[in-house]
């Protein structure tokens, strides 16, 4: 009997065909991961998607007030930068799974090409990514933070204080043989979209 339910019916969750691992035994990692998440997604019909509240366009108080209600007592704090040339574009902080904030310095949709709307505000901004990267007692996350933490004390002289982790190294503790830049990982850990692929702007940052 052929079903007249539509493709868009059913959830799809593409992986390796298993006679691949036969001849790449380094792709066992991600068919594994793989049927895991399948097997998780299973358990109910529609795709979900966490809630997460991001901060993208903020002013000078909002860092602030996104300071004082998320990073103080955060039990580790994910940075990520994103770069061109040798400028630093914008700087990320998520202090948790549910919120996270976007600070800026790059805007094509003005003629100054800055974010900012003046010098004395984007000075201000520096001084408070200086106040969270330099606070020891903030434990931070990275991926590639050997990437990031170079390029924030070459382009603009901050020394990131209080580094602790990087998922990129976590996961190659875990899976030596696998891929490890941060798009992988992200279809492997989180059910977000590809949002690597869906992206309309390229970086130069490296991520593996």
């Amino acid at each position: 009997m052929v079903s007249d339910r539509l493709a868009t019916d059913f959830k799809l969750l593409p992986t390796y065909h298993p006679a691949a691992l036969l001849r790449q035994y380094e792709l066992r990692a991600t068919v594994i991961a793989d049927l895991s998440k399948a097997k998780r997604e299973a358990e109910y019909p529609d795709i979900r998607r966490p809630k997460r509240q991001i901060w993208i366009e903020p002013t000078i108080p909002d860092l602030e007030t996104f300071y004082a209600a998320h990073i103080p007592h955060c039990k580790i704090l994910s940075v990520d930068i994103e770069t061109a040339g040798t400028a630093i574009t914008s700087v990320g902080f998520a202090p948790s799974t549910d919120a996270a904030i976007v600070i800026p310095f790059y805007d094509a949709r003005k003629k100054t090409r800055s974010y900012w709307p003046s010098s004395e505000d984007e000075q201000k901004a520096w001084r408070f990514i200086h106040k969270v990267l330099t606070d020891p007692s903030i434990p931070k996350l990275f991926q590639n933070g050997l990437y990031d933490i170079a390029f924030l004390l070459r382009s603009v002289g901050i020394a990131v204080r209080g580094a602790k982790e990087d998922t990129m190294l976590l996961h190659h503790s875990l899976q030596p043989e696998a891929l490890k830049g941060l798009g992988y990982l992200g279809s492997l850990y989180c059910d977000e979209g590809a949002w690597k692929s869906m992206r309309k702007v390229d970086t130069i940052k490296r991520d593996e």
